[in-house]
């Protein structure tokens, strides 16, 4: 049994099969796995960026807290430390009302506080929510705690601005994620058929196994193990194309915008050549029980 492989590769040699076009056959294997891995890579890079950049908005969700004037330094202080602590809160910054107004003078080149005799600005904080706490409906929830803190007279943000960003993305995201649900399937599909074409080239080599008695496992062996290499190799190739791909957007489109850190490309490297091998055995498995269920005249 252990000389059975032997026996059919030295019967194939007298088929009009060619080294030259199985080499040829391996190659355009390959380059279809790896394209078809490069615009899986990609999409996930895309959803990964496009996540990270929603984060990142989310992150500079500023709303702006004014407190009573005629409040005390204690109760000031109190009321400052209660907004500091809130659960949804990421960074306070409190802005004195007297170095709020010199700023305004500078800009507006008046000095209305002799002219009024007070400073009309309250004391107020700028503050930044946390990205879990910055959507409309959550953030409306902190908007109320804050008011109900005492000392606090207003509580101003960005309602609109937020929910029409929101409704953006919720629609932009339906046709983005069907988009990438029909390349998927095209990639999945494409990467099943140039394995098949593998599996195509040697289908007498299967059928020559067969005639000498050789089981079905053992001929299967051969064939997964190659399209388990042939998956990794395509996983790495596409991998490297990818980050060269995000090397080259660093220029146009800035160094932070495309940078992944190195937790997060050694997950996509990983993904991608155990998605190359998986995928490979599972479409060579596929291709090859075909071929040991076909009768001879169906071979040619």
């Amino acid at each position: 049994m252990v000389h059975l492989w032997g026996m059919a590769l030295s019967r194939s040699k007298n088929n009009n099969r060619l080294p030259a076009s199985q080499a040829t056959t391996t190659f355009t294997t390959v380059v279809g796995m790896t394209l078809t891995l490069v615009l899986i890579g990609l999409l996930s890079v895309l959803s990964f960026l496009g996540s990270r950049w929603e984060k990142q908005l989310r992150q500079e969700v500023r709303i702006q807290v004014y407190f009573l004037r005629d409040l005390d330094t204690e109760s000031l202080h109190t009321s400052l430390s209660i907004v500091e602590t809130e659960e949804s809160v990421a960074e306070a910054r409190y802005i004195d009302p007297a170095t709020a107004s010199k700023k305004l003078e500078l800009d507006l080149g008046e000095s209305f506080v002799e002219f009024l005799g007070y400073v009309p600005l309250p004391p107020a904080m700028d503050v930044r929510i946390k990205a879990d706490f910055s959507t409309s409906e959550k953030l409306s929830k902190v908007v109320q705690r804050l008011e109900n803190i005492p000392g606090v007279a207003d509580v101003v943000w960005q309602d609109q601005l937020l929910a029409k960003i929101e409704r953006t993305v919720n629609r932009l995201m339906v046709p983005l994620i069907s988009f990438a649900s029909i390349c998927l399937f095209i990639a999945l599909a494409l990467m099943n058929n140039t394995v098949r074409l593998t599996v195509f080239a040697r289908r007498f080599l299967i059928r020559n196994m067969q005639l000498v008695g050789a089981r079905p496992g053992f001929i299967r062996r051969p064939f997964l193990k190659q399209g388990f290499i042939l998956g990794v190799s395509s996983g790495l190739l596409s991998f490297a194309f990818i980050t060269v791909a995000l090397a080259l957007l660093k220029s146009p489109l800035g160094s932070e915008a495309v940078i992944l850190d190195v937790t997060t490309m050694g997950m996509l490297a990983g993904g991608l050549v155990t998605l190359g091998g998986g995928l490979g055995v599972i479409s060579t498995a596929l291709a090859v029980n075909r071929y040991l269920r076909l009768d001879v005249g169906q071979l040619h």
